[in-house]
């Protein structure tokens, strides 16, 4: 009985993780460039391989007893977003497999979708969280003065001049990154191999949210309705269990 008190709970927190998740992407849903997340689940062991050693006879039939699932972390779908046209001057967007590289606080390289760019009062070509924008060099971009765009080929232009080219990049593994925040990503455990992009560069257009907020919203209901099953499985498993010490004590 105690043992199916471990699994439903276990089921309770995982339907939380997953509701949190979802909820996470409807709130982003109009975000520029967001990627919609997704819980991956693995294997739970059976609490008895959890515990320790195996030392009791007793203990070895509760290895037939399945581990039913847990929630891992969460991992993102890099699918395709609508083009929405802004006609800003610094907006870009990909249409393809790419990334723009930011400069991160530690000076290395943060991966993002968002091509919402502006100029900083020092005139540094930043991303919206404040962030340098890198080159082709894996320098910071720098407008000393005049109007600038951004063309087709992702250079940086004042009139006729080229300031910089806005470094472009795919990655050989893309689940190797996860979620900062702010719309940026970074590798897992270790460094991304970087390899050409292939995306079409759009001036004056930005990349909208993959999320799709009908299908969110569905995924919101069954995880409720889960959690919900589960807690009801409690109560019945907690009752059960208090009838039967109440007429073993008597």
């Amino acid at each position: 009985m105690i043992y199916g008190l471990y699994l439903s709970a276990n089921g309770l927190i995982t339907q939380g993780m997953r509701a949190d998740v979802i909820s996470n992407n409807l709130a982003n849903s109009n975000t520029h460039g967001f990627k919609k997340d997704f819980l991956t689940l693995r294997q739970r062991d059976p609490e008895v391989l959890r515990q320790g050693p195996i030392t009791r006879q007793s203990q070895r039939h509760l290895l037939a007893i399945g581990g039913a699932v847990e929630g891992d972390r969460s991992n993102s779908i890099f699918e395709q977003g609508s083009l929405q046209r802004t006609e800003n001057p610094l907006d870009v967007a990909l249409n393809g497999d790419g990334f723009f590289k930011i400069q991160s606080p530690g000076d290395k390289a943060y991966y993002s979708r968002n091509g919402a760019f502006t100029l900083n009062p020092q005139g540094v070509l930043t991303a919206q969280n404040g962030l340098p924008v890198l080159s082709i060099d894996n320098e910071p971009i720098i407008v000393e003065e005049g109007n600038a765009i951004i063309d087709q080929d992702g250079r940086v232009m004042i009139g006729e001049d080229e300031v910089a080219q806005i470094a472009v990049v795919s990655l050989e593994d893309q689940t190797v990154l996860h979620k900062v925040g702010e719309n940026l990503f970074e590798p897992f455990g270790g460094e991304a191999i970087e390899i050409p992009s292939q995306a079409q560069i759009a001036p004056g257009y930005l990349e909208g949210s993959s999320v799709s907020a009908i299908r969110e919203m569905t995924s919101l209901i069954e995880a409720q309705r889960a959690y919900e099953a589960n807690a009801k499985v409690i109560g019945v498993q907690d009752d059960t269990l208090g009838k039967a010490i109440s007429q073993i004590a008597t």
